[in-house]
């Protein structure tokens, strides 16, 4: 998607930015490595490396699932066969990832209808229940992350 778009908001023309996926990507890429960065100055930030993962895998089912739900306007979209090709699995790899990724909706549209799709309190409470779990105590935290802990 690119270019620039109108939107109403408040009775008033807004200009909105379209961004392209290749810019998107490289944004998702640069913030990857400020995690690595992250980990080196707090090494605690490993405890939300599975989390990350799993939301990864989550986003890709999600994406997976909507791209074999919905067409473009133009009629154009890509078979399960090609998003196939695209990642280099079987089609029916693609078929077990739009199952995953019809429950990622689900569970997205329930965390919707409770407020918040992701709390940083939440993020904080399972930054301490993971270090405490690994007998590791929190040494690098910010103070709201410690209290969390407390």
């Amino acid at each position: 998607m690119t270019g620039r778009q109108m939107k109403l908001r408040g009775g008033r023309h807004r200009l909105r930015r379209s961004t392209e996926t290749s810019s998107y990507v490289a944004m998702l890429e640069r913030m990857i490595y400020a995690y690595g960065q992250r980990i080196a100055d707090d090494p605690a930030a490993l405890v939300h490396f599975r989390e990350l993962e799993q939301a990864m895998r989550n986003a890709v089912n999600l994406g997976i699932h909507g791209a074999n739900k919905i067409a473009d306007s133009n009629g154009s979209r890509y078979s399960i066969n090609e998003m196939a090709a695209i990642l280099g699995v079987s089609k029916q790899a693609i078929h077990v990832r739009v199952g995953q990724g019809a429950d990622v909706h689900a569970m997205l549209e329930a965390a919707r209808a409770g407020g918040a799709l992701v709390r940083l309190a939440d993020v904080r409470g399972r930054r301490a229940l993971a270090l405490e779990a690994a007998g590791v105590p929190d040494k690098t935290g910010s103070a709201k992350e410690l209290a969390a802990g407390a």
